[in-house]
């Protein structure tokens, strides 16, 4: 009797294979159904995608999964992956191009959250810009909201506080400025990146 529930307690630990991509928990649950496919076909997609940038890069971005909620039709194609900033959160969105015939949607798209632990976040570069802003309305009448850095921004952590000053010409953008990041293989020791800014409208 031991010997039994061991054995099933391993299988269930293992991963299993579903619409022909390895599934691994939590979306292989043998106790509910077995592995949801299209879930796990999200999972691998974007884990390809992360792991293309990571060897590209010499990052260690690493997929968090599409919630497990979620409910998508099947996919006829290859799912697609790209970068994508998705509730202030640097993602990899997957794409499905075209779904069963009986689908009520012919096309869906999600929002995969990643984290890595050497990179800087570009939520955090937003609010750096932001709170400058929001400072130099104090000088001036104008006011501006701070955008976030491009999907594709990708700078090791910083280790001191940010510096952070409007870029040259008109007034659009501004510099978020890293004096002293961690030591990677892949970036720069110290960096820049530009983030956008607008005008916001008056309370």
């Amino acid at each position: 009797m031991k010997l039994a529930s061991a054995c099933s307690l391993l299988i269930i630990s293992l991963p299993a294979w579903a619409g022909g991509v390895i599934c691994e928990a939590p979306y292989f649950r043998p106790g509910d159904g077995g592995p949801d496919s299209e879930l796990c076909a999200i999972q691998a997609a974007a884990k390809r995608f992360l792991d293309q940038q990571n060897i590209k890069n010499k990052t260690d971005w690493k997929p968090l999964g599409p919630d497990i909620r979620m409910m998508f039709d099947p996919c006829l194609v290859p799912l697609g992956a790209t970068w994508a900033m998705h509730e202030a959160r640097k993602s990899v969105m997957v794409s499905c191009d075209r779904t069963v015939a009986s689908a009520y949607e012919r096309k869906w798209t999600v929002a995969v959250a990643v984290s890595g632990e050497s990179v800087q976040l570009n939520y955090h570069i937003h609010k750096a810009a932001g709170a400058f802003v929001r400072r130099e309305q104090t000088r001036s009448k104008l006011r501006w909201k701070a955008g976030y850095p491009s999907d594709e921004t990708m700078v090791p952590k910083c280790v001191v506080p940010f510096a952070v000053e409007w870029r040259g010409g008109p007034m659009n953008s501004v510099d978020v400025i890293c004096r002293k990041a961690i030591q990677t293989t892949w970036g720069k020791g110290n960096w820049r990146v530009r983030v956008p800014v607008e005008p916001s409208p008056a309370p």
